[in-house]
């Protein structure tokens, strides 16, 4: 008889046997793929978001702080720049060896000026960037698109009793507020935001630039690397990378990563010794049948292929069917771990799959090589 045909059919005549066999993989193999699924989609929602939501790269005057005083009598201190920074300088950055690496270079523009009676601080960024630099706005009303439209901070907008439809005259020129910034916490809630050119024209530097934006595509690009060579093209300029966003997300999805290899480690650890502990048993409960096979002819070698096929087809099954409930739990599970858009992960489920056969294979070897030294005469006796 064909020794798989024999394997399958000592399966069906054993169900409950094989169904506990199968578990120990199936548990294993399910909350691996689960993990390393729901750990890779994280990952990349991570690092999309890390791409989409603000810059991880800030280019500001070079300063020095001096001190001022006279005699004994200090006088403070002051901030010395070096350079300022103009609209050429944007063209400098966009024009650097790792280029392509660049997602967006924003640059913006700080003065104080007049609002309505009031002195109050502008911020001027590109009207068509503003979505782009800042997507965690929320905005009571539209952004700003055309000239002569502004936004207010939330701390403004109280301060001035304005709202969406309302108007704000600063420089002999009348603005439409289109829209107040919901609280964010940050210096833009004492601002008005306008588009760049605006705040130039009121401060009256048309050239002018406070400092830059930039949003590098940041998935294992060398954020370093990028930053020096911004420095080379802008030598009077102070470049840094910001990185504590970043490095903070990665260590916590680090954490998670190593939190589910350890208890994948643990389950599949106790799947193998489940498979191991059944195939003994089921050794010693068919020390007969081993011994009518090799009595009529059956050879060591023909005794363990007939235990690994069984173990075989049971780990293969346990395996895909514990893969695809792993993949479908970490769909189902990824909304709760901020994965805006959760997608079956193949790569984890074909590998939870071959660990899966490998690990029910490995648990056999012991007490199939004892079923295989087993002789007829030791059989006979034991009846």
């Amino acid at each position: 008889m064909n020794i798989r045909k024999l394997a399958w059919k000592n399966l069906f005549r054993r169900k409950s046997r094989a169904v506990f066999m199968g578990l120990g993989i199936f548990l294993g193999i399910g909350t691996f793929v689960a993990l390393a699924s729901l750990t890779a989609q994280m990952e990349q929602a991570v690092q999309d978001k890390l791409d989409r939501f603000g810059a991880n790269i800030l280019i500001t005057p070079r300063t020095e702080q001096l001190s001022l005083g006279f005699g004994d009598i200090s006088l403070g201190g002051t901030q010395v720049a070096h350079s300022r920074l103009t609209t050429a300088d944007e063209k400098a950055i966009r024009g650097i060896e790792m280029k392509e690496r660049l997602r967006s270079v924003v640059p913006f523009f700080l003065a104080a000026a007049d609002a309505s009676g009031k002195n109050l601080v502008w911020m001027g960024v590109p009207a068509m960037e503003i979505v782009a630099a800042r997507p965690w706005w929320k905005i009571s009303g539209s952004p700003i698109r055309e000239k002569g439209e502004v936004l207010l901070g939330s701390e403004v907008s109280a301060a001035l009793d304005k709202g969406p439809g309302g108007t704000v005259v600063s420089g002999g020129r009348t603005f439409l507020v289109t829209g107040v910034l919901h609280p964010t916490g940050e210096k833009e809630d004492g601002m008005i935001i306008a588009s760049i050119g605006e705040v130039r024209s009121l401060a009256g530097n048309f050239r002018g630039v406070t400092f830059f934006e930039v949003a590098a595509l940041c998935k294992d690009c060398p954020v370093e690397e990028i930053v020096a060579q911004i420095g080379d093209a802008l030598p009077g300029a102070r470049v840094s990378a910001i990185r504590q966003v970043v490095e903070s997300r990665k260590a916590a999805v680090d954490q998670f990563r190593r939190l589910g290899l350890g208890v994948s480690a643990i389950v599949l650890a106790i799947g193998g010794l489940m498979v191991f502990v059944t195939v003994m048993g089921s050794v010693q409960e068919r020390t007969k049948e081993i011994g009518v096979l090799r009595a009529v002819g059956f050879r060591r070698r023909a005794i363990l292929s007939l235990l690994f096929w069984e173990t075989g087809w049971v780990s293969l099954l346990s395996s895909v069917s514990g893969a695809f409930i792993g993949v479908a739990a970490a769909m189902l599970a990824a909304p709760l771990f901020g994965v805006e858009k959760a997608e079956a992960a193949f790569s984890p489920a074909l590998l939870g799959v071959a660990i899966g056969i490998v690990l029910g294979l490995l648990g056999t070897v012991p007490p199939a090589r004892r079923a295989a030294a087993l002789s007829p005469t030791e059989a006979i006796r034991s009846l």
